[in-house]
């Protein structure tokens, strides 16, 4: 394989390896995913080294059928399986976050049979964690808010229940 066809074949599967999710928060528990293609090589991918930022914190890593995957450090390893042309696999890790706001790296070594390797870097966004409330949170305090209101409700009216059984008659 030539220089130029290696960075032709860089360049294409580049365009398709990809992580998910891309963006995630500081100091998140987070699954990514990483789908591999195999756009060139025709007897197949069959391994996948996934270098690990070092403020990523790494704690496992997928038992993926039909392959063997060893952890040294930062860096997993995913061999004996087999990526046919044309197709693609994902890989998953799991850890936390970095725990501050940046965009780290992963660069993510892919191998044939015959030693050919490309390695390519991807990034993944990690963003401040907001102060704001969203989503579930938000709907759970509202509905906590009208509770209350209809509990303060029906109290007002078993009250007024009662004055209106215990007071004397009219005369």
């Amino acid at each position: 394989m030539t220089a130029v066809t290696g960075l032709a074949l860089a360049a294409a599967a580049g365009a398709h390896l990809s992580i998910d999710p891309a963006s995630v928060h500081t100091g998140d528990l987070v699954d990514l995913v990483f789908s591999v293609p195999n756009v060139g090589s025709a007897t197949g991918i069959d391994h996948v080294t996934l270098g690990v930022p070092q403020d990523f914190d790494l704690d496992d890593v997928e038992a993926k059928s039909g392959w063997t995957s060893s952890r040294t450090g930062q860096a997993v390893t995913w061999s004996g399986g087999m990526i046919p042309k044309g197709t693609f696999a994902r890989f998953t890790i799991r850890g936390r976050a970095p725990a501050k706001a940046e965009t780290v790296l992963f660069n993510v070594l892919v191998g044939d049979r015959k030693g050919r390797s490309i390695t390519y870097r991807v990034g993944l966004d990690v963003t401040a964690t907001t102060s704001e409330d969203s989503g579930a949170r938000s709907l759970g305090k509202a509905a906590l808010g009208l509770a209350i209101a209809a509990g303060v409700l029906a109290l007002g009216a078993l009250f007024l229940g009662l004055y209106l059984w215990l007071r004397p008659p009219p005369l």
